[in-house]
Protein backbone atom coordinates (compact mmCIF):
# COMPACT_ATOMS: atom_id res chain seq x y z
CA UNK A 1 0.00 0.00 0.00
CA UNK A 2 1.57 3.31 -1.06
CA UNK A 3 1.69 6.64 0.22
CA UNK A 4 1.81 5.68 3.84
CA UNK A 5 0.40 2.38 4.72
CA UNK A 6 3.56 0.49 3.60
CA UNK A 7 5.08 -2.54 2.35
CA UNK A 8 3.21 -5.36 0.61
CA UNK A 9 2.52 -7.30 3.49
CA UNK A 10 0.26 -5.01 5.11
CA UNK A 11 -1.91 -5.37 1.86
CA UNK A 12 -1.77 -9.06 2.34
CA UNK A 13 -2.85 -8.49 6.37
CA UNK A 14 -6.00 -6.31 5.42
CA UNK A 15 -7.25 -8.94 2.71
CA UNK A 16 -6.41 -12.01 5.03
CA UNK A 17 -8.17 -10.59 7.67
CA UNK A 18 -11.29 -9.42 5.77
CA UNK A 19 -11.57 -13.02 4.56
CA UNK A 20 -10.55 -14.87 7.60
CA UNK A 21 -13.95 -12.80 9.04
CA UNK A 22 -15.78 -13.71 5.89
CA UNK A 23 -16.00 -10.25 5.23
CA UNK A 24 -15.04 -10.59 1.26
CA UNK A 25 -14.60 -13.84 -0.61
CA UNK A 26 -11.62 -14.96 -2.70
CA UNK A 27 -13.01 -13.70 -5.65
CA UNK A 28 -13.01 -10.27 -4.24
CA UNK A 29 -9.77 -10.67 -3.27
CA UNK A 30 -7.75 -11.30 -6.21
CA UNK A 31 -10.40 -8.66 -8.29
CA UNK A 32 -8.76 -5.93 -5.60
CA UNK A 33 -4.91 -7.07 -6.22
CA UNK A 34 -5.22 -7.10 -9.81
CA UNK A 35 -7.05 -2.98 -9.66
CA UNK A 36 -4.29 -2.86 -7.10
CA UNK A 37 -1.65 -3.38 -9.44
CA UNK A 38 -3.00 -2.05 -12.70
CA UNK A 39 -3.69 1.55 -10.53
CA UNK A 40 -1.03 1.53 -8.25
CA UNK A 41 -3.48 2.13 -5.62
CA UNK A 42 -3.95 1.75 -2.14
CA UNK A 43 -6.21 -1.61 -1.77
CA UNK A 44 -8.18 -0.41 1.40
CA UNK A 45 -9.12 2.75 -0.78
CA UNK A 46 -9.81 0.15 -4.17
CA UNK A 47 -11.81 -1.94 -1.47
CA UNK A 48 -13.67 0.94 -0.76
CA UNK A 49 -14.27 2.35 -4.21
CA UNK A 50 -15.60 -1.43 -5.72
CA UNK A 51 -17.92 -1.67 -3.36
CA UNK A 52 -16.19 -5.01 -1.44
CA UNK A 53 -16.24 -4.03 2.06
CA UNK A 54 -18.22 -1.54 3.75
CA UNK A 55 -15.89 1.24 5.21
CA UNK A 56 -17.54 0.38 8.49
CA UNK A 57 -15.93 -2.96 8.60
CA UNK A 58 -12.67 -2.13 7.08
CA UNK A 59 -11.86 0.76 8.95
CA UNK A 60 -11.30 -1.57 13.15
CA UNK A 61 -9.34 -3.77 10.97
CA UNK A 62 -7.08 -1.32 8.83
CA UNK A 63 -6.64 0.72 12.12
CA UNK A 64 -5.17 -2.30 13.64
CA UNK A 65 -2.86 -3.20 10.95
CA UNK A 66 -1.27 0.62 11.50
CA UNK A 67 -1.27 0.87 15.11
CA UNK A 68 -3.94 3.58 14.77
CA UNK A 69 -6.57 3.97 17.45
CA UNK A 70 -10.55 4.02 17.21
CA UNK A 71 -12.73 7.25 17.92
CA UNK A 72 -15.09 6.02 20.26
CA UNK A 73 -18.11 8.44 18.82
CA UNK A 74 -20.40 8.18 22.40
CA UNK A 75 -16.91 9.83 23.42
CA UNK A 76 -15.24 12.23 21.22
CA UNK A 77 -15.41 15.39 20.97
CA UNK A 78 -14.47 17.98 18.27
CA UNK A 79 -11.68 20.44 18.80
CA UNK A 80 -12.76 23.88 17.84
CA UNK A 81 -9.82 26.22 18.61
CA UNK A 82 -7.94 23.69 16.16
CA UNK A 83 -11.14 23.12 13.31
CA UNK A 84 -11.21 27.64 13.40
CA UNK A 85 -7.48 27.36 12.43
CA UNK A 86 -7.75 24.76 9.90
CA UNK A 87 -11.81 26.54 8.81
CA UNK A 88 -14.62 24.49 8.33
CA UNK A 89 -14.71 24.26 4.42
CA UNK A 90 -11.47 22.65 4.37
CA UNK A 91 -12.27 20.00 7.18
CA UNK A 92 -15.00 19.13 5.23
CA UNK A 93 -13.45 18.80 1.92
CA UNK A 94 -10.84 16.60 3.16
CA UNK A 95 -13.50 14.73 5.77
CA UNK A 96 -11.49 14.89 9.17
CA UNK A 97 -12.12 17.03 11.48
CA UNK A 98 -9.75 17.48 15.04
CA UNK A 99 -10.90 15.93 18.44
CA UNK A 100 -10.14 16.47 21.91
CA UNK A 101 -7.13 14.88 23.55
CA UNK A 102 -6.84 14.32 27.42
CA UNK A 103 -3.02 14.86 26.09
CA UNK A 104 -1.18 17.90 24.12
CA UNK A 105 -1.13 15.73 20.68
CA UNK A 106 -3.35 16.73 18.13
CA UNK A 107 -5.51 14.26 16.66
CA UNK A 108 -7.42 14.28 13.33
CA UNK A 109 -9.92 11.74 13.00
CA UNK A 110 -10.34 10.55 9.20
CA UNK A 111 -11.93 7.69 7.33
CA UNK A 112 -8.12 7.32 5.85
CA UNK A 113 -5.56 6.83 8.32
CA UNK A 114 -3.13 5.49 5.54
CA UNK A 115 -3.32 8.52 3.86
CA UNK A 116 0.44 10.22 4.58
CA UNK A 117 0.19 13.05 2.48
CA UNK A 118 -2.98 14.06 3.99
CA UNK A 119 -1.60 13.90 7.12
CA UNK A 120 1.66 15.58 6.19
CA UNK A 121 -0.59 18.37 4.90
CA UNK A 122 -3.03 19.07 8.16
CA UNK A 123 0.88 19.00 9.92
CA UNK A 124 1.86 21.74 7.38
CA UNK A 125 -1.39 24.01 8.34
CA UNK A 126 -0.54 23.76 12.08
CA UNK A 127 2.81 23.61 12.09
CA UNK A 128 2.90 20.88 14.67
CA UNK A 129 2.73 17.35 14.11
CA UNK A 130 -0.70 15.31 13.86
CA UNK A 131 -1.15 11.84 14.36
CA UNK A 132 -4.82 9.78 12.96
CA UNK A 133 -7.38 8.42 14.93
CA UNK A 134 -9.77 6.28 12.91
CA UNK A 135 -13.28 7.39 12.54
CA UNK A 136 -16.14 6.59 9.76
CA UNK A 137 -17.29 9.04 7.78
CA UNK A 138 -20.63 8.77 9.49
CA UNK A 139 -18.68 10.17 12.60
CA UNK A 140 -16.91 12.71 11.16
CA UNK A 141 -20.24 14.23 9.77
CA UNK A 142 -21.45 13.99 13.17
CA UNK A 143 -18.90 15.79 14.71
CA UNK A 144 -18.50 18.71 11.74
CA UNK A 145 -22.34 18.99 12.39
CA UNK A 146 -21.53 19.62 16.34
CA UNK A 147 -19.03 22.21 15.01
CA UNK A 148 -21.87 23.95 13.48
CA UNK A 149 -24.17 23.95 15.98
CA UNK A 150 -22.38 23.96 19.26
CA UNK A 151 -23.90 21.72 21.72
CA UNK A 152 -23.82 24.29 24.31
CA UNK A 153 -26.77 26.78 23.32
CA UNK A 154 -30.35 26.49 23.53
CA UNK A 155 -31.64 23.80 20.89
CA UNK A 156 -33.47 25.62 18.18
CA UNK A 157 -34.95 24.87 15.14
CA UNK A 158 -31.65 24.58 13.16
CA UNK A 159 -30.53 22.35 15.73
CA UNK A 160 -33.36 19.76 15.08
CA UNK A 161 -32.16 20.01 11.45
CA UNK A 162 -28.66 19.59 12.70
CA UNK A 163 -29.71 16.24 14.57
CA UNK A 164 -32.02 14.99 10.73
CA UNK A 165 -28.75 15.53 8.61
CA UNK A 166 -26.82 13.97 10.95
CA UNK A 167 -29.28 11.14 10.75
CA UNK A 168 -29.17 11.35 6.81
CA UNK A 169 -25.96 11.31 6.60
CA UNK A 170 -25.53 8.14 8.94
CA UNK A 171 -27.98 6.31 6.24
CA UNK A 172 -26.13 7.31 3.60
CA UNK A 173 -23.05 6.02 4.58
CA UNK A 174 -23.84 3.08 6.41
CA UNK A 175 -27.66 1.88 5.37
CA UNK A 176 -27.10 -0.83 2.85
CA UNK A 177 -30.45 -0.61 1.02
CA UNK A 178 -30.21 3.67 0.67
CA UNK A 179 -26.76 2.55 -0.96
CA UNK A 180 -27.83 -0.54 -2.84
CA UNK A 181 -30.92 1.82 -3.92
CA UNK A 182 -28.71 4.38 -5.31
CA UNK A 183 -26.23 2.22 -6.83
CA UNK A 184 -29.20 0.25 -8.76
CA UNK A 185 -30.92 3.66 -10.44
CA UNK A 186 -26.94 4.93 -11.30
CA UNK A 187 -26.24 1.75 -13.40
CA UNK A 188 -30.40 1.51 -14.73
CA UNK A 189 -29.23 4.85 -16.48
CA UNK A 190 -26.01 3.34 -17.64
CA UNK A 191 -27.36 0.52 -18.81
CA UNK A 192 -30.22 1.92 -20.57
CA UNK A 193 -28.39 5.15 -22.39
CA UNK A 194 -29.96 7.91 -20.30
CA UNK A 195 -28.38 11.09 -20.29
CA UNK A 196 -29.50 12.10 -16.81
CA UNK A 197 -30.98 11.25 -13.71
CA UNK A 198 -33.46 13.32 -12.08
CA UNK A 199 -34.35 12.64 -8.05
CA UNK A 200 -37.19 14.97 -6.80
CA UNK A 201 -38.56 15.32 -3.87
CA UNK A 202 -42.78 15.49 -3.77
CA UNK A 203 -45.08 16.72 -1.02
CA UNK A 204 -45.72 12.31 -0.44
CA UNK A 205 -42.32 11.02 -1.05
CA UNK A 206 -39.68 11.27 -4.10
CA UNK A 207 -39.54 10.41 -7.89
CA UNK A 208 -36.76 9.33 -9.78
CA UNK A 209 -36.76 9.49 -13.38
CA UNK A 210 -34.45 9.56 -16.28
CA UNK A 211 -34.29 11.33 -19.92
CA UNK A 212 -33.85 9.05 -22.65
CA UNK A 213 -34.31 10.20 -26.40
CA UNK A 214 -35.15 13.51 -24.50
CA UNK A 215 -37.76 12.54 -22.62
CA UNK A 216 -38.09 12.04 -18.76
CA UNK A 217 -39.30 8.69 -18.18
CA UNK A 218 -40.52 7.88 -14.72
CA UNK A 219 -38.64 4.52 -12.57
CA UNK A 220 -39.72 2.78 -10.10
CA UNK A 221 -38.50 3.99 -6.36
CA UNK A 222 -38.46 2.07 -3.40
CA UNK A 223 -41.09 3.79 -1.21
CA UNK A 224 -39.43 2.46 2.47
CA UNK A 225 -36.27 4.65 2.04
CA UNK A 226 -36.58 8.20 3.13
CA UNK A 227 -36.42 10.70 0.45
CA UNK A 228 -33.27 12.76 2.70
CA UNK A 229 -31.40 9.84 2.75
CA UNK A 230 -31.48 8.66 -0.80
CA UNK A 231 -30.89 12.75 -1.19
CA UNK A 232 -27.82 13.02 1.28
CA UNK A 233 -26.22 9.42 -0.32
CA UNK A 234 -26.24 10.79 -3.67
CA UNK A 235 -24.71 14.22 -1.95
CA UNK A 236 -21.71 12.46 -0.14
CA UNK A 237 -20.99 10.71 -3.28
CA UNK A 238 -20.72 13.92 -4.57
CA UNK A 239 -18.43 15.79 -2.67
CA UNK A 240 -21.17 18.25 -1.26
CA UNK A 241 -22.30 19.87 1.83
CA UNK A 242 -25.44 17.62 3.45
CA UNK A 243 -25.96 20.65 5.43
CA UNK A 244 -26.52 23.01 2.90
CA UNK A 245 -29.98 22.80 1.49
CA UNK A 246 -30.93 26.48 0.83
CA UNK A 247 -28.45 26.97 -1.90
CA UNK A 248 -27.59 25.19 -5.26
CA UNK A 249 -24.69 23.13 -5.44
CA UNK A 250 -22.20 21.65 -8.02
CA UNK A 251 -20.00 18.09 -8.10
CA UNK A 252 -19.12 15.33 -9.87
CA UNK A 253 -19.83 11.81 -9.00
CA UNK A 254 -18.08 8.54 -9.81
CA UNK A 255 -19.61 5.20 -9.54
CA UNK A 256 -18.40 1.47 -11.19
CA UNK A 257 -20.79 0.07 -13.51
CA UNK A 258 -20.71 -3.52 -14.71
CA UNK A 259 -16.71 -3.08 -13.60
CA UNK A 260 -15.45 0.25 -15.37
CA UNK A 261 -15.74 4.01 -13.34
CA UNK A 262 -18.36 6.03 -15.17
CA UNK A 263 -18.59 9.99 -13.74
CA UNK A 264 -21.97 12.25 -13.23
CA UNK A 265 -22.34 15.70 -12.76
CA UNK A 266 -24.03 16.28 -9.89
CA UNK A 267 -26.54 19.50 -9.45
CA UNK A 268 -28.67 20.25 -6.75
CA UNK A 269 -31.61 22.71 -6.60
CA UNK A 270 -33.57 23.89 -3.55
CA UNK A 271 -37.61 23.28 -4.42
CA UNK A 272 -40.88 23.50 -2.07
CA UNK A 273 -40.41 20.09 -0.86
CA UNK A 274 -36.96 19.38 -0.38
CA UNK A 275 -34.14 18.94 -3.29
CA UNK A 276 -34.15 18.32 -6.74
CA UNK A 277 -31.15 16.43 -8.07
CA UNK A 278 -29.84 15.78 -11.41
CA UNK A 279 -26.43 13.75 -12.19
CA UNK A 280 -25.51 14.08 -15.48
CA UNK A 281 -24.27 10.74 -17.20
CA UNK A 282 -20.77 11.26 -18.64
CA UNK A 283 -20.37 8.00 -19.87
CA UNK A 284 -17.51 7.70 -21.84
CA UNK A 285 -18.17 4.46 -23.89
CA UNK A 286 -21.60 6.44 -25.04
CA UNK A 287 -19.26 9.13 -26.61
CA UNK A 288 -19.90 8.61 -30.23
CA UNK A 289 -16.70 10.18 -31.47
CA UNK A 290 -16.30 10.06 -35.58
CA UNK A 291 -18.37 11.73 -38.38
CA UNK A 292 -19.74 8.57 -39.76
CA UNK A 293 -21.12 8.30 -36.18
CA UNK A 294 -22.56 11.30 -35.89
CA UNK A 295 -25.39 11.14 -38.38
CA UNK A 296 -24.94 13.67 -40.91
CA UNK A 297 -24.84 13.40 -44.40
CA UNK A 298 -21.37 12.72 -46.22
CA UNK A 299 -21.93 16.25 -47.88
CA UNK A 300 -22.26 18.43 -44.64
CA UNK A 301 -19.06 16.28 -43.37
CA UNK A 302 -17.17 17.05 -46.26
CA UNK A 303 -17.84 20.64 -45.90
CA UNK A 304 -17.02 20.90 -42.15
CA UNK A 305 -13.62 18.97 -42.86
CA UNK A 306 -13.07 21.92 -45.22
CA UNK A 307 -13.69 24.72 -42.43
CA UNK A 308 -11.93 22.74 -40.02
CA UNK A 309 -8.45 22.66 -42.18
CA UNK A 310 -8.45 26.58 -42.65
CA UNK A 311 -5.82 27.69 -40.14
CA UNK A 312 -7.64 30.46 -38.63
CA UNK A 313 -11.57 31.53 -38.08
CA UNK A 314 -14.69 31.16 -36.07
CA UNK A 315 -16.48 27.86 -35.95
CA UNK A 316 -20.00 27.63 -34.28
CA UNK A 317 -22.02 24.98 -33.60
CA UNK A 318 -25.63 25.84 -32.74
CA UNK A 319 -29.24 23.94 -31.06
CA UNK A 320 -31.36 23.28 -28.31
CA UNK A 321 -29.94 21.87 -25.27
CA UNK A 322 -29.47 17.82 -25.99
CA UNK A 323 -28.99 18.37 -29.46
CA UNK A 324 -25.24 16.94 -29.36
CA UNK A 325 -22.96 20.36 -29.86
CA UNK A 326 -20.62 19.32 -26.99
CA UNK A 327 -20.19 15.87 -29.14
CA UNK A 328 -19.96 17.39 -32.42
CA UNK A 329 -17.44 19.85 -30.84
CA UNK A 330 -15.26 16.71 -29.77
CA UNK A 331 -15.52 15.31 -33.10
CA UNK A 332 -13.96 18.34 -34.60
CA UNK A 333 -10.94 18.34 -32.16
CA UNK A 334 -10.45 14.72 -33.00
CA UNK A 335 -10.15 15.24 -36.09
CA UNK A 336 -7.83 18.30 -36.19
CA UNK A 337 -5.85 16.80 -33.05
CA UNK A 338 -2.54 16.35 -34.42
CA UNK A 339 1.42 16.15 -32.63
CA UNK A 340 2.15 19.51 -34.93
CA UNK A 341 -1.13 21.40 -33.33
CA UNK A 342 -1.98 22.55 -29.90
CA UNK A 343 -5.38 22.36 -29.01
CA UNK A 344 -6.63 24.11 -25.95
CA UNK A 345 -10.29 24.30 -24.64
CA UNK A 346 -12.22 26.14 -22.51
CA UNK A 347 -15.13 24.67 -20.93
CA UNK A 348 -17.68 25.14 -18.37
CA UNK A 349 -17.49 21.73 -16.92
CA UNK A 350 -14.80 19.72 -18.29
CA UNK A 351 -17.53 16.45 -19.33
CA UNK A 352 -14.73 13.92 -20.90
CA UNK A 353 -10.97 13.94 -20.85
CA UNK A 354 -9.57 14.40 -24.71
CA UNK A 355 -5.89 12.66 -25.09
CA UNK A 356 -3.30 15.11 -26.03
CA UNK A 357 -5.43 18.28 -25.80
CA UNK A 358 -4.95 20.69 -22.90
CA UNK A 359 -8.38 21.09 -21.24
CA UNK A 360 -9.49 23.83 -18.77
CA UNK A 361 -12.38 24.24 -16.42
CA UNK A 362 -14.03 27.27 -16.15
CA UNK A 363 -14.90 28.20 -11.91
CA UNK A 364 -16.91 30.89 -11.83
CA UNK A 365 -17.15 31.53 -7.67
CA UNK A 366 -13.43 31.95 -7.87
CA UNK A 367 -13.73 34.28 -10.80
CA UNK A 368 -12.21 31.87 -13.28
CA UNK A 369 -14.95 32.91 -16.06
CA UNK A 370 -14.40 31.97 -19.87
CA UNK A 371 -13.19 35.29 -20.65
CA UNK A 372 -10.39 35.33 -17.61
CA UNK A 373 -9.40 31.58 -19.35
CA UNK A 374 -9.18 32.71 -23.04
CA UNK A 375 -6.46 35.57 -22.16
CA UNK A 376 -4.20 32.89 -20.63
CA UNK A 377 -4.88 30.92 -23.24
CA UNK A 378 -3.94 33.10 -26.27
CA UNK A 379 -0.49 33.62 -23.82
CA UNK A 380 0.31 29.69 -24.62
CA UNK A 381 0.43 29.91 -28.55
CA UNK A 382 -2.42 27.15 -28.88
CA UNK A 383 -3.34 26.48 -32.74
CA UNK A 384 -6.87 25.57 -31.98
CA UNK A 385 -9.16 27.04 -29.30
CA UNK A 386 -12.47 25.22 -28.07
CA UNK A 387 -14.65 27.05 -25.90
CA UNK A 388 -17.47 25.46 -24.13
CA UNK A 389 -20.17 28.33 -24.72
CA UNK A 390 -19.97 31.98 -25.88
CA UNK A 391 -22.44 33.61 -23.28
CA UNK A 392 -21.29 37.20 -22.80
CA UNK A 393 -19.93 39.92 -24.75
CA UNK A 394 -16.72 40.01 -23.09
CA UNK A 395 -16.32 36.14 -24.41
CA UNK A 396 -17.09 36.83 -27.61
CA UNK A 397 -14.77 39.77 -28.66
CA UNK A 398 -12.02 37.84 -27.29
CA UNK A 399 -13.03 34.40 -29.27
CA UNK A 400 -13.28 36.62 -32.33
CA UNK A 401 -10.16 38.68 -31.67
CA UNK A 402 -7.98 34.88 -31.21
CA UNK A 403 -9.76 34.08 -34.87
CA UNK A 404 -8.19 37.39 -36.50
CA UNK A 405 -4.90 36.91 -35.15
CA UNK A 406 -4.58 32.83 -36.69
CA UNK A 407 -6.39 30.57 -34.39
CA UNK A 408 -8.90 28.68 -35.15
CA UNK A 409 -11.73 29.00 -32.68
CA UNK A 410 -14.80 26.48 -31.94
CA UNK A 411 -16.99 27.50 -29.86
CA UNK A 412 -21.45 26.77 -29.16
CA UNK A 413 -23.67 29.35 -29.47
CA UNK A 414 -27.52 29.92 -28.52
CA UNK A 415 -29.67 30.40 -31.33
CA UNK A 416 -32.81 29.08 -32.65
CA UNK A 417 -31.24 28.35 -35.87
CA UNK A 418 -27.82 28.64 -37.60
CA UNK A 419 -28.65 31.53 -39.27
CA UNK A 420 -29.25 33.33 -36.39
CA UNK A 421 -25.83 33.18 -35.34
CA UNK A 422 -24.13 36.21 -36.62
CA UNK A 423 -26.99 38.70 -36.02
CA UNK A 424 -26.31 37.03 -31.89
CA UNK A 425 -22.20 37.80 -32.24
CA UNK A 426 -23.92 41.41 -33.26
CA UNK A 427 -26.05 41.53 -30.37
CA UNK A 428 -23.07 40.61 -27.80
CA UNK A 429 -21.50 43.74 -29.06
CA UNK A 430 -19.08 42.61 -31.74
CA UNK A 431 -18.36 44.42 -34.45
CA UNK A 432 -20.38 43.17 -37.84
CA UNK A 433 -17.49 43.73 -40.05
CA UNK A 434 -15.37 41.59 -37.25
CA UNK A 435 -17.80 39.24 -37.51
CA UNK A 436 -18.01 38.52 -40.84
CA UNK A 437 -14.21 39.06 -41.11
CA UNK A 438 -13.10 35.52 -38.68
CA UNK A 439 -16.89 33.65 -39.02
CA UNK A 440 -15.84 30.64 -41.19
CA UNK A 441 -19.20 28.44 -40.75
CA UNK A 442 -21.94 27.42 -38.24
CA UNK A 443 -23.63 23.93 -38.66
CA UNK A 444 -27.25 24.01 -36.44
CA UNK A 445 -28.48 20.98 -35.80
CA UNK A 446 -31.31 18.82 -33.68
CA UNK A 447 -31.88 15.76 -32.88
CA UNK A 448 -35.94 14.27 -33.93
CA UNK A 449 -37.16 11.66 -32.06
CA UNK A 450 -38.21 9.05 -34.18
CA UNK A 451 -40.96 6.47 -33.61
CA UNK A 452 -40.67 3.03 -31.76
CA UNK A 453 -40.49 0.27 -34.67
CA UNK A 454 -42.27 -2.41 -32.29
CA UNK A 455 -45.36 -0.34 -31.30
CA UNK A 456 -45.32 2.14 -34.03
CA UNK A 457 -45.43 5.16 -31.40
CA UNK A 458 -48.47 3.96 -29.80
CA UNK A 459 -46.29 2.81 -26.78
CA UNK A 460 -45.15 -0.70 -25.71
CA UNK A 461 -42.86 -2.63 -23.53
CA UNK A 462 -40.10 -2.12 -25.54
CA UNK A 463 -39.75 1.34 -26.06
CA UNK A 464 -40.88 2.48 -21.94
CA UNK A 465 -44.03 3.34 -22.62
CA UNK A 466 -42.85 6.87 -24.37
CA UNK A 467 -43.61 5.54 -28.24
CA UNK A 468 -40.06 6.93 -28.75
CA UNK A 469 -37.29 4.32 -30.40
CA UNK A 470 -34.78 7.09 -30.75
CA UNK A 471 -33.78 10.49 -32.65
CA UNK A 472 -32.11 11.48 -35.88
CA UNK A 473 -29.86 14.31 -36.48
CA UNK A 474 -31.24 16.86 -38.54
CA UNK A 475 -28.53 19.94 -39.72
CA UNK A 476 -27.70 22.70 -41.71
CA UNK A 477 -24.96 23.90 -42.25
CA UNK A 478 -23.86 27.91 -43.45
CA UNK A 479 -20.49 28.81 -44.68
CA UNK A 480 -19.07 32.67 -44.78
Amino acid sequence: MPDGIGAQTADDQLLISLASQGLIDGRSVERARAVAAQDQGRVDRILLRLGLVEEADLLPILCQILAVDMVDPSQARPDPNLARTLTLPYLTSRVIVPVESATSNIRIATNDPGNAALLEEIAFHLDRPVAPVGATTATIRTLLAQLETPAAQPITGSDVQAQRDAEALRRAETDGPVIRFVQEKLTDAVLQGASDVHVECAEDGYAVRFRLNGLLVPQRVDPSLDAAAVIARLKVMAGANVAERRLPQDGRLEATIAGRKVDFRFSSLPTSYGESIVARVLDPKALRLGWDRLGFDADIVARIKAILDRPSGLFLVTGPTGSGKTTTLYTAVAHLNQPRRKIVTVEDPVEYNLRGVQQVQVQEEIGLTFARVLRGVLRHDPNVILIGEIRDAETAEIAVRAAQVGRLVLSTLHTNSAAGALNRLVDLGVPEFLVRDVLRGVLGQELLLTPCTACGGAGCQTCGGTGVGGRRLTAELREY
